[in-house]
């Protein structure tokens, strides 16, 4: 489950740690369902704000049971799990439960860390029914308190003894800036497993379903060069729908579960990928091996690619070892300068009487080419005034449109156009900020290499390798640089 305290609320006072008393056994389905029920009446109780403020969305009882099945990590003796963000304590519990099925496993001890107070209190309820139904080989602690405190522990503040495995599904939301708690983390669930990868002992497993938006894009760069130099991927389960795997809180997010291993990367290991499209048909998953090498770039932005099958993986090694990128064929791309609400003052009709340059939206471009105006279809400003100065507009020559946005569940997520210098009788143009526009400095792009960028960008193959090494609707020029690229 993800709960957590978002940045702007006062945390709950903290509670003393909950050590659960043993009690004879019953069925280990006992402990699992009445954390999964728990679980289900508190989202059913709760607001759709409260949700989001907290970030609190509950794991399904299926990905839970595929998530426990994960780790490779075999110990014997005692084994410490971490559950962070536990909710109703339903992931920890059911590794547990997987666990102690093992007969060299003597005691199993399950550390929940929760600071909502309603799901606290659930989960407390939770972890004593586990106590009772697994016997005295399991002993469950719930803390009450912000996981991300752990990362710099206070003197005379809870702590945790390094753990064996971790399994969480996290919350999700942006960390602003100011938070010191996030360090320069942009979303919480990277913070998470941050702190939770700090907590592993040596050759330690984590294993997250988090959303897939870590693993690509200048955003989370510095996160991932960090959290790779000394975590190691072994397992990616790619969940194709945006919506079935967390259909029951109406989640459209592009997710994965990922398991890691505390260790200096090996990058001539494998990977294993597994893709189901939701939770339905995830007992017949499809899995197939890659080579770490060939997944985790080892450049400075650490991308993680993603193929969903074989073919997409072939596909993938084709289009890495084409020549060039933008740059090494002279070519640039830049971000629309007219951001809407700033230069509002600029921005006019068609019927405006003073000098005025088409503007270029989002909407004006369609896969090979611009239309422009889309008169009565279209409510937004199409011209912008002349005098909006070389700041907004750019001079009228042969360029490459690209979207940057993609609807959610648009079947394309690169949509590109060429825009001719022809195709307008002025001398500038304006081009919005939800478009990025590729460029030759200084001689301009051909008329041919213009159509011929456009149509590659177009190209299926190439829609199919960006989706593959990028989990983001947005398309950032930063993407489009590093794109493999032919010879003219």
């Amino acid at each position: 489950m993800k709960y957590h305290r978002p940045p702007a609320m006062t945390p709950p006072p903290n509670r003393p740690a909950v050590a659960c008393v043993p009690s004879p056994p019953r069925s280990a389905g006992t402990a699992l369902d009445s954390a999964v029920g728990r679980a289900q009446r508190l989202r059913l109780a709760t607001s759709d704000k409260h949700k989001k403020d907290w970030g609190q969305y509950f794991t399904p009882p299926e990905i839970a049971s595929f998530m426990a099945s994960l780790p490779s990590l075999r110990p014997s003796g005692r084994v410490r799990i971490l559950d962070p963000g536990a909710g109703t304590g339903a992931l920890g519990l059911a590794l547990a439960a997987r666990l102690l099925e093992r007969r060299a496993i003597t005691q199993v001890e399950l550390y929940c860390v929760e600071s909502e107070p309603k799901a606290l209190l659930e989960l407390e309820s939770s972890l004593a029914d586990a106590e009772a139904t697994f016997g005295r080989r399991f002993r469950a602690t719930a803390l009450a308190l912000d996981f991300l405190e752990l990362a710099t522990p206070r003197l005379g503040a809870p702590t945790i003894p390094p753990v064996d495995l971790a399994i969480s599904n996290p919350p999700y939301f942006k960390l602003s800036p100011k938070d010191d708690r996030g360090g320069d983390a942009p979303n919480i669930y990277a913070r998470f497993m941050e702190v939770t990868a700090k907590l592993l002992r040596d050759q330690g497993q984590l294993c997250f379903v988090v959303p897939r938006s870590y693993a690509s894009g200048p955003y989370f760069r510095r996160f991932r060069r960090r959290f790779h130099h000394t975590m190691q991927i072994e397992h990616v389960h790619v969940f194709e729908s945006r919506s079935a795997a967390f259909k029951t809180d109406s989640v459209l997010q592009e997710n994965i579960v990922v398991l890691y291993t505390k260790q200096p990367p090996d990058s001539a290991g494998t990977v294993t990928i597994s893709v189901s499209d939701g939770t339905a048909d995830l007992a017949q998953r499809q899995a197939f091996e890659c080579k770490r090498h060939e997944l985790v770039s080892d450049d400075e932005h650490g991308v993680v690619s993603l193929p969903t099958a074989p073919a997409r993986f072939e596909l993938m090694k084709r289009i890495h070892a084409l020549p060039h990128t933008l740059e090494s064929l002279g070519l640039q791309i830049s971000t629309g300068p007219v951001v809407a609400f700033r230069a509002s003052d600029h921005l006019v009709d068609a019927g405006c009487e003073e000098p005025s340059a088409p503007l270029l939206w989002l909407q004006h471009v369609r896969r090979g080419q611009v239309t422009w105006p889309l008169a009565e279809r279209f409510r937004k400003p199409e011209h912008i005034r002349s005098t909006a100065g070389p700041k907004l507009l750019i001079p009228a020559a042969n360029y490459v449109l690209l979207r940057r946005f993609s609807a959610k569940e648009e079947p394309r997520r690169l949509t590109a156009a060429p825009l001719l210098a022809d195709d307008f009788a002025g001398a500038q143009i304006g081009v919005e900020n939800h478009l990025n526009y590729i460029h030759r400095p200084g001689a301009g792009l051909s008329v041919d290499e213009a159509r011929g960028l456009s149509a590659l960008l177009n190209s299926q193959i190439l829609d199919d390798f960006f989706r593959v090494s990028s989990g983001n609707t947005q398309v950032s020029a930063t993407e489009i640089r590093m794109l493999p690229l032919p010879s003219r």
